[in-house]
């Protein structure tokens, strides 16, 4: 599961045993999958933002922009 960070609150989309976890922030719409290697991909099609963040970096240090 990701946890919540910069006011996004994100929701499992995938059921598990696959091989991404996909989330959703409830509140923007901003899409996140969880890789197996520990590392997230945050992505916004209508907005072209595609980050992705190591599983070693502090969430709300990352370059993923706040929830609005």
């Amino acid at each position: 599961m990701i946890p919540d960070f910069k006011g996004h609150h994100f929701v499992k989309d995938s059921k598990l045993g696959g091989p991404i976890l996909g989330h959703h922030c409830d509140q923007c719409g901003l899409k996140a999958s969880l890789r197996p290697d520990g590392w997230m991909d945050f992505h916004r099609e209508d907005k072209g933002i595609l980050v992705a963040v190591s599983g070693e970096t502090m969430l709300a240090d990352s370059p993923v922009p706040s929830c609005k």
